[in-house]
């Protein structure tokens, strides 16, 4: 499994949203203008997953992953907020920087887990945590995440 086989440079952006609101809601419109992906149904699923605890993990990181029926395939969109955003509730309190959203079909858990296993594997290195933050654009970061895994 590749990340490049769920995530293209049209699922990333660099985010303006200031509050965890505006944020995910920016990511939802990339993922659902590019992932042909319901924008309400995808709302409202990150919405009820972040209503059961936060997805914010810690180390400026933020992963929501929803599971949803009408979805064919596996899919994932990236933003970035270099302020960071403040209100996201993290484990351990401090601003998100990075938010990675994964939206997978139900019945397809062991694709979920692995989305989920390949993203913290490449961000768990503060080294390219911080050349996410840092890039220029949807492409730098989409270089980060694929050359990471090779």
């Amino acid at each position: 499994m590749k990340l490049s086989e769920y995530l293209t440079p049209d699922r990333i952006a660099i985010l303006s949203g200031k509050t965890k609101q505006e944020a995910l809601g920016e990511l939802i419109d990339v993922l659902s203008a590019h992932g042909r992906i319901d924008r309400d149904e995808l709302g409202r699923a990150v919405w009820q997953r972040e209503e059961m605890m936060s997805t914010g993990i810690g180390h400026g990181l933020a992963i929501p992953h929803v599971r949803m029926a009408q979805l064919g395939a596996a899919t994932m969109g990236i933003g970035v907020a270099p302020n960071g955003i403040a209100d996201y509730k993290s484990l351990d309190d401090k601003p998100v920087r990075i938010v990675v959203l994964i939206a997978a079909p139900q019945g397809q858990h062991e694709t979920y887990i692995r989305l989920l296993a390949k993203v913290t594997d490449v961000l768990r290195h503060e080294r390219l945590r911080q050349k996410v933050i840092d890039a220029q654009g949807p492409d730098d970061i989409y270089d980060v995440f694929t050359a990471a895994e090779d």
